[in-house]
Parts: structure tokens; C-alpha cells; sequence
């Protein structure tokens, strides 16, 4: 590590000096405007989200590295909308669940239930079944391998080998505490949204707190299930600083969002990330910019370039990727998120030692924030990726900030640009996340440590 940081901040100087808080702040508010509609992937807004990020990078001498020689990547999606589903159990009276739908044919589906704890080992014979499982993954587990095996995507694969029919998903006491059923439903209120190539194997339905107690006493189940299904696109917007090599260091952010005046400091984040690498008279190699769509709706942005990916993945070093960003108090500590599982950790540290910015552990890991942004669809393809994130660093002003954030403005239309804002503190952010790509522009490229869940 002091290999790599040697001499790092004096090659850095240009790029940290590029960066604007006033700019990021700017970005954000543009972002966020009611005229964008929350730019809801597929939407007008979206689309003039889209330009507008394009304009941006233009700007700044990134070029186009989307499809066929453009800025876009077309993302095609479909959208159930399940209204008029129920799910009823056999001795157990339950209210209204929340059901996803898979894209097929509206239809009755019966079975007997079988519950599956979290839904990760020994699953058995479910052939026919009805798995219960249990939301997310056991505390014991470290924060990044807890988000790993919580995420329900990958449970849906493994529950579709086992031959199960249908998935209903149980919410826990600790769940119920840091995402109220409330938000639930605010999530499922334009139905399920999914790639177009990756078809959900089976429908899920979603139980509260007290309907998940109720249908452990019931043997056998029934969802009703009728959809509506259409078929939309939406787009990513990709662009590459070129550098003296093809090798592209990956800074992603994503920018859909749900509804009006929610903001977006990520891309502006990005933006000015892209302004310093521009200002490098020499970069040894590339960087790729991808503003993600529908990482809302499920990461399937990130997850569509995964599959289809506009360079080739061995070309791709590291993916840095932005989110939860929320510019409330100086940037003391940074929490890794990712990069401990590979040595994209010693670039990190490298950084921060050299800011003055503290590494410490995730304050709230029972958000199991790793599986549930863009790098984690990176990682599924090879590539080590992180999404470093602002810890709290005995700060308890920001401490509470994050917690007034979580509980009343996350996904709420409060969540708006605010002069009061740290924006000085965004561009602390941008300036370490720079100063790690600087160090990947000349330093080894990361590989898994061993025991990393994708070494």
C-alpha cells in the first residue's frame, strides 16, 4: 500500500482541483426538478435526464460508447402489473400481500408450502412447492457476504432449481424496523419491472409482519394471479475518456428514480469525476462513465450491460460505483462496501491515507447495501467493484442526519435539493473516489482475495 500511494496525490493535484462543489450542486438540482417527473426509467424525463448527462460529458472530451457508436444503450423491459392477485393459505387469514408477478399468463397457482429458512442451503425437493423464505440473510454473517446471499434474485435461482412454483417472502421484526411495509407497497405501486432476457422464474408474494407469523401455521396456499404485461425501453448512457491503454477504470451511478424531487447526487458526482480525469495531461488508461437505468426497478440497468456489455469485461479493471450519496457533514470516515474483497482495498486505502479520511466498519449492515446497487452486477461477472460509502465516524450531527434521511425522506417526495447541503462534502467524495481511479490508472489491477465470495 505505500507502494501505491507513493507520489499519488501529487499526480492527482490537477484532477482533485477540477472538481466544484457549486457544479455537483448545480447537476443536482437540474436533477431534480419537478419537470423531470422523477425520471422514471422509460419516462420523458428520463430521456431528457439522458441528454442532459450526455450534454454534460461532451463537454468534457468523453466520447460515446454506447451502441453502434452512440451514447445509449437500449435497455428493453417489462412491466406486470398484478392487481387483483391474492394469496390465501390454508388455516391462516391473511390480509392484502404484495405480489410480483413473473410476465406470464394470469393464472391460479396452487401447492403445498415449504419453509425454507433464508432460502440459501439445503433446500431439498421442491418440486410442485411453495417456498417460504425468509427476507434476507442471517446477521451472523460479515456485512458484504450478508448482503450477497440476502439478495432474492439469487434465491429465486436457486429456489427455480429446486422446482419450486412460487416464492412467499416472510418480513422480520429487524426488516419491519429499517424498511416499513409501507415502503413495500410505495415499491410495488407500478407492479414488477424486469429485463426483457431475464424473466423472474416464478411470481413472489410479500407478506407483512403479521400475516408472515399467520401463514406458518398453514399447510397448503393458493395465489390467484393476474397480470398485465407491457413492454417498454428505457436506456443507459455510456461514455469513455480514452486513455493511453483500452484497459477502463468503471465509475457507474445510476439515474432513474421513482417519483418528483427526488435528487440525484451520484451522476453529478460522476460528472465531476469525469471534469478531473479530463484535466490528467496523461492517463495510462481508459475510463468508462455508465449512468445506469432501472437500478430502481431492480438493478436491471447494470445488469442488462452485464450481459451485454458495450466493451468487452476484460477490459473492465474495477467498477466504482455511486450511490445513497447524501452530502450532510464532512467526509471523515469512509466505509468500503465491497472492496475488501479484493485488492481494489489497498487503491482505496491508498486514497483515503492520503486525504486524511479514516476506513472503518459499515455502521448499518443490516442494510445489506452491497447486493442492492449497481456493483453488485459487476462482481457477478468478475469484475471487483465497490460502492464506498460516508461512514459516520464518531460524527453524531451526520449520524442523525442519515437516520432523519432514512426514516423521512428516502423515496419520498421530500427528498429534494437543499441549499443547506454540504456540497463541499459531495466534492470530498468525488476527490477520494478520484484519487483511488488515479491510482488505478498506473497500479496493479485488483483481483479477488481468496475467500471472497467470487475469487
Amino acid at each position: 500500500m505505500l507502494l501505491l500511494a507513493a507520489g499519488l496525490l501529487s499526480r492527482g493535484q490537477p484532477a482533485l482541483e477540477a472538481v466544484r462543489p457549486q457544479a455537483i450542486s448545480a447537476h443536482v438540482r437540474f436533477l431534480s426538478d419537478d419537470l423531470l417527473e422523477g425520471r422514471y426509467s422509460g419516462s420523458p424525463g428520463h430521456a431528457v435526464a439522458e441528454r442532459y448527462v450526455i450534454a454534460q460529458l461532451a463537454a468534457l472530451g468523453v466520447q460515446p460508447a454506447g451502441e453502434g457508436g452512440g451514447w445509449l444503450q437500449r435497455v428493453a423491459l417489462r412491466q406486470a402489473k398484478t392487481d387483483g392477485s391474492t394469496l390465501a393459505a390454508s388455516g391462516a387469514e391473511l390480509g392484502e400481500a404484495v405480489i410480483a408477478g413473473d410476465g406470464g399468463a394470469s393464472r391460479d397457482i396452487e401447492g403445498q408450502l415449504s419453509f425454507v429458512g433464508y432460502g440459501l442451503d439445503d433446500l431439498g425437493d421442491l418440486r410442485g412447492k411453495i417456498a417460504v423464505v425468509l427476507a434476507g440473510a442471517p446477521a451472523s454473517l460479515p456485512p458484504t457476504e450478508r448482503a450477497i446471499a440476502g439478495s432474492n434474485e439469487a434465491k429465486l435461482r436457486r429456489l427455480g432449481a429446486a422446482g419450486a412454483i412460487a416464492e412467499v417472502v416472510l418480513d422480520t421484526p429487524e426488516l419491519e424496523e429499517r424498511r416499513p411495509w409501507v415502503m413495500v407497497k410505495r415499491n410495488f405501486r407500478n407492479g414488477q419491472t424486469f429485463a426483457a432476457d431475464a424473466v423472474p422464474p416464478m411470481p413472489v408474494a410479500f407478506l407483512d409482519l403479521r400475516d408472515s407469523e399467520r401463514i406458518q401455521k398453514a399447510k397448503t396456499a393458493r395465489l390467484s394471479l393476474v397480470q398485465a404485461v407491457r413492454a417498454y425501453e428505457s436506456a443507459n448512457v455510456i461514455g469513455i475518456l480514452p486513455g493511453a491503454s483500452p484497459e477502463a477504470i468503471v465509475y457507474s451511478a445510476h439515474l432513474d428514480h421513482l417519483g418528483i424531487c427526488e435528487p440525484q447526487v451520484k451522476d453529478p458526482i460522476c460528472l465531476e469525476i469525469a471534469r478531473g480525469f479530463s484535466a490528467l495531461a496523461h492517463r495510462e488508461r481508459s475510463i468508462l462513465f455508465i449512468a445506469f437505468t432501472a437500478e430502481e426497478l431492480g438493478l436491471l440497468g447494470s445488469a442488462w450491460f452485464s450481459r451485454h456489455p458495450t466493451i468487452p469485461r476484460e477490459r473492465m479493471v474495477a467498477n466504482l460505483n455511486f450511490d445513497q450519496v447524501l452530502p450532510a457533514g464532512p467526509v471523515r470516515e469512509l466505509v468500503l462496501r465491497g472492496a475488501e474483497l479484493s485488492s481494489l482495498e489497498d487503491h482505496v486505502r491508498a486514497a483515503a491515507a492520503e486525504l486524511g479520511i479514516a476506513i472503518g466498519p459499515d455502521p448499518v449492515p443490516e442494510q445489506s447495501f452491497y447486493a442492492r446497487s449497481d456493483q453488485i452486477n459487476f462482481a457477478r461477472i468478475g469484475v471487483p467493484s465497490a460502492c464506498l460509502w460516508q461512514g459516520f465516524g464518531r460524527d453524531a450531527a451526520y449520524e442523525a442526519a442519515f437516520k432523519d434521511f432514512r426514516a423521512h425522506r428516502y423515496h419520498q417526495p421530500s427528498d429534494e435539493w437543499l441549499p443547506a447541503y454540504d456540497w463541499e462534502a459531495a466534492a470530498q467524495m468525488a476527490r477520494v473516489e478520484l484519487l483511488v481511479g488515479v491510482s488505478l490508472l498506473t497500479g496493479e489491477r485488483p483481483s479477488w482475495k481468496p475467500g471472497s465470495p467470487f475469487h
